[in-house]
């Protein structure tokens, strides 16, 4: 054995069970370097939770099989164990457990995706399909034994205001429909000491819990509540926007009520020992209907012997899918013999079908040892089914209450949730969903008409609208409107309702956690003012790299990443800086009204509004210079910090590509930060943006490789030079605390991110 290898102890008390064989991790690798296990923790966590990055590319996802492949042969696999663990039904996992802060790398490691990954090869011969199963040897393993009659606890979990935000109704009916004969006992918005004290009193069998993991929940209640807001966190109180400003720090777990104060950060320990009821109650299955819990959450449920069996979800997760495949696993469970592996096969087999539901991770099975048997007792399982309601067809329909513009433009989301389920409807039948968004003469409507051949039908991602110019130019103000929902059968209408919805104006962006990714499309190159800039920096780059008939060929100029020839690329930038600098002389002025209740919202300026009152603030002159920058084929991006926003721009085409593959040094540096205590703290939801502390570490590594280059955009308005405008904006990006998030300009537009059909006259 290596070296490596040998000192690697986490690594050689992990195996994978297959029937009738275990293997064990940890032995000499063939061919390949030896892998740590905390090192390639690190790593693929952090892949992962950038992998709407390199997704869309078929070459990164591809290679992503290779690089899995290199890894379980650095835990010593050789090919033969690969196929043989390909032939298999399910997989365990298995890991032993001390304590939350030993072993946490085997538990962080995202098993699912390496095992199919590593197996496709073997697996696409016959298009076999496997099941990945977690678990967890404690010295003293959990006991449960069944009720005479069984229970589930459902915890809704929304405090300090959430719940004005957050519905329950439509999961709360899911889980009644799917329990049948097992009593449903409702908790909401406990403290730990509620929840504690409920579990002794009344021992259920199975738990559901629902609400928010602590990171998610506090930046949602930052938008209901003032900053200062207490928060109870796990050592001590403090203000809500303390608590946010070392996000990396909120640790993975579960918002619950404070014993003095709204809100309480419960980490998973915390969570796992208030569900053991102090040790004295062992449920059967814990489901943690909650973003972000798969690593830390359900592990420590089921690690310390709160539960059997738990399951979570790898990162983010459809509010819809997650009710639609816990209420397949209720149904699954036979009343007489409970089976929760087959129950859990059945389920992820099914949901996994819905839209979008292989862009996620999946879900995390941990089991405790009693149930090691069961999961390799049967054969093949089949995609579970739920039974068609003795009730009409009907739609389940959460619209969104207000939207930027910028949202309908890039065929965003009109709704939360919109899914029809077809009851008693027979699989020849048809139904048709009817949207219109009416807007005083105006209208815009969608149409589907569908055959009932499933039981239900996710159209959240289907529903957009037609925009028209008139539509555009109406929304100068924000306005309210209407949106009205149909639901017919064999063309009969069932339901039809309305809902407000409040548009905002065209030129509105609103900087939070909702709509905050649409700021790209408010990067304009083909406004008159931008075209008229690159025209007026023609003689300044002709001038700066000393050449008459030089001009702004982007990336032409550069075939190589030789320093001189990325200093051509440099030349063209500064170029565009002068122009500005001593054609425009612009000045800085505060952001105009948006007579918004919450200060996350700014009407930003075109770059013709820009040159005409020959200012603009932080944001509207980062936007100008992007916009300049994108015309001349010179890839930009867009960095968010508190308070503040600047542009830079990519030296070399070949290092954005890098970028977004999650490869090279600024990857390896954000890779540190991948055992953070949260799972979601840098979980990156679009292609185009980054953000959280591990997104940081990425940019600062790629500023000091330089390969990216920030300017602070600001010193336009203070007459300063190129040089030092870079070197104000690599100062401003010296803070961890201060970032917030990074945009790539080109990957939005390759997403379809366009940029707004806001045209001024040329001044």
């Amino acid at each position: 054995m290596s070296k490596t290898a040998g000192t690697d102890a986490v690594l050689a008390r992990i195996s994978l069970v297959i029937p009738g064989r275990t293997i064990t991790l940890g032995g000499e690798p063939e061919g390949v370097p030896a892998c740590r296990l905390d090192t390639e923790a690190m790593r693929w966590t952090y892949v992962l939770r950038a992998r709407e990055r390199w997704l869309g590319s078929s070459d990164a996802s591809s290679g992503r099989e290779e690089q899995a492949t290199r890894t379980l042969k650095g835990f010593g696999l050789k090919d033969t164990d690969l196929e043989a663990l390909a032939r298999a039904p399910r997989v365990v996992v298995r890991m032993p457990y001390v304590s939350e802060r030993e072993g946490w790398q085997g538990r962080i490691f995202p098993w699912e995706y390496l095992l199919a990954k590593a197996t496709r090869r073997y697996r696409n011969v016959d298009n076999h399909h496997f099941t990945v199963m977690r678990e967890v040897v404690t010295k003293a393993p959990a006991r449960w034994r069944k009720s005479a009659q069984p229970s589930l606890l459902y915890v809704q979990s929304a405090p300090g205001g959430l719940r004005q935000a957050w519905d329950f109704s439509a999961e709360t009916k899911r889980l009644k429909r799917a329990l049948g004969g097992i009593q449903l006992i409702e908790l909401k918005d406990p403290s730990w000491q509620q929840l504690h004290d409920v579990v002794k009193q009344r021992k259920p069998d199975l738990i559901h819990l629902s609400g928010f993991d602590n990171l998610a929940g506090l930046k949602a209640l930052r938008d209901l509540v003032p900053d200062g807001e207490p928060v109870e966190a796990e050592f001590g109180p403090m203000r809500l926007d303390d608590v946010l400003a070392k996000e990396a720090s909120v640790p993975d777990g579960m918002l619950l009520a404070g014993e003095s104060s709204g809100t309480a950060v419960i980490g998973a320990q915390r969570l796992a020992e208030a569900l053991n009821a102090g040790g004295s109650h062992c449920a059967y299955f814990v489901a943690v209907s909650i973003d972000n819990s798969a690593a830390r959450t359900a592990a420590l449920i089921a690690a310390e012997r709160a539960a059997l069996s738990a399951v979570g979800f790898q990162d983010a997760v459809e509010n819809q899918l997650a009710d639609f495949f816990f209420e397949l696993v209720y149904s699954q469970l036979d009343q007489a013999v409970w089976n929760l592996p087959l129950a859990f096969e059945s389920a992820w087999l099914r949901a996994r079908k819905e839209p979008n539901a292989t862009r996620a991770t999946g879900v995390a099975l941990w089991m405790g040892a009693p149930l090691n048997e069961a999961a390799f007792t049967r054969g093949e399982p089949a995609a579970a089914e739920l039974p068609d309601a003795d009730t009409p067809p009907r739609l389940l329909a959460l619209p969104e209450e207000e939207l930027n513009y910028s949202v309908l433009h890039n065929n965003g989301r009109l709704f939360r949730q919109i899914v029809v389920e077809r009851g008693s409807a027979r699989p020849d039948d048809w139904l048709s969903v009817d949207v219109e968004l009416q807007l005083g003469p105006e209208q815009a409507s969608y149409r589907k008409r569908f055959a009932a051949a499933a039981t239900r039908f996710d159209l959240t991602s289907d529903v957009h609208v037609p925009l028209t110019a008139a539509l555009m130019r109406s929304l100068q103000e924000a306005v309210n409107s209407t949106l009205m929902v149909q639901l017919s059968h064999n063309d009969k209408v069932l339901t039809r309702d309305s809902h407000r919805l409040r548009l905002l104006p065209v030129d509105q962006w609103r900087d939070n956690e909702k709509d905050g990714q649409w700021l790209p499309s408010f990067v304009l190159p083909r406004d008159p003012a931008v075209v008229g800039a690159v025209e007026l920096a023609q003689r300044y780059v002709r001038i700066l790299r000393d050449n008459p008939a030089a001009g702004f060929e982007g990336y032409q100029a550069a075939p190589t990443t030789e320093e001189e020839q990325l200093r051509e690329v440099d030349l063209q930038v500064q170029a565009i800086w002068s122009a500005l600098l001593h054609e425009w002389r612009l000045g800085y002025i505060n952001p105009p009204p948006s007579y918004s209740s919450k200060l996350d919202s700014q009407r930003l300026r075109t770059p013709s509004t820009i040159l005409g009152a020959r200012s603009g603030t932080c944001i509207d002159l980062a936007l100008l210079f992007a916009a300049c920058l994108e015309l001349i084929d010179v890839y930009p991006v867009i960095f968010l910090l508190n308070g503040h926003a600047l542009p830079g721009y990519w030296r070399h085409n070949s290092f954005q590509a890098d970028y977004l593959a999650v490869s090279g040094d600024g990857a390896h540096a954000a890779m540190a930060g991948a055992a953070d205590p949260n799972s979601s703290a840098s979980l990156q939801r679009f292609a185009w943006q980054a953000i959280g502390n591990a997104p940081y570490r990425e940019v600062r590594q790629l500023i000091r490789a330089r390969r990216l280059v920030p300017i602070e955009t600001v010193r336009l308005t203070e007459h300063c030079g190129f040089v030092e405008a870079v070197e104000s904006g690599i100062d401003a990006l010296s803070e961890a605390d201060d970032f917030h998030s990074v945009l790539d300009i080109v990957t939005a537009r390759m997403s379809g991110i366009t940029p707004l059909p806001i045209v001024e006259e040329r001044p």
